[in-house]
């Protein structure tokens, strides 16, 4: 007795094509055609509100930085923080999670207001290292939108010194059978 399987990827291709043939229906947002741009191509306006990308909302505010300088252990250095947002009065906060790489120099705002952040001003922040190595600094900004209060934050990567920046190997580089580098890692035993 011979059986006759469906052949899979038959039925693949035309479910592809029918959700293709969907594609085309109007339940989706309603684009509208622009003038060419400089490049000749169309460029599609979404006229529909409810087409947002999916996913989680981005805070309308936007924070760059600039490290002045060489990081050295023990001595401050400073950093430039420009936050900008046509939103409104933005909240900033400064913070540090590991105290044992990095602390703020005497006397630092860890919390500020800016209360017209649309010029984008600079705000100075200083830390010293109490490291060597990558130390990082935080920096959250929350703004109140019709939506609701919306934060952004960002980690500030300092480089500290001299240290290498590759990470460091748990074990030892062997030479293996094929003559290969590996890292070898013997077992301990437990107690």
């Amino acid at each position: 007795m011979i059986h006759k399987t469906p052949n899979i990827f038959a039925a693949s291709a035309l479910i592809l094509v029918g959700i293709a043939a969907c594609q085309g229906s109007s339940s989706g947002p309603n684009v509208t055609e622009q003038p060419a741009t400089d490049a000749g191509k169309p460029a599609p306006t979404v006229a529909d509100a409810n087409s947002a990308s999916p996913g989680k909302p981005t805070a309308p505010i936007a924070i760059s930085y600039e490290v002045i300088g060489n990081a050295i252990v023990g001595f401050p250095v400073s950093i430039n923080v420009v936050v900008t947002s046509a939103a409104g009065p933005v909240d900033v906060q400064y913070s540090i999670i590991d105290g044992s790489a990095l602390m703020f120099q005497s006397g630092q705002v860890e919390r500020l207001k800016i209360a017209d952040p649309s010029s984008g001003s600079v705000q100075q922040l200083a830390v010293v290292p109490q490291r060597e190595g990558r130390v990082y600094v935080n920096v959250s900004a929350e703004v109140e939108t019709p939506d609701g209060s919306m934060i952004r934050s960002i980690a500030i990567p300092i480089k500290v010194g001299s240290a290498p920046e590759e990470a460091t190997i748990n074990g030892e580089l062997v030479e293996g059978p094929e003559g290969e580098t590996v890292i070898s890692m013997p077992a301990q035993e437990s107690n």
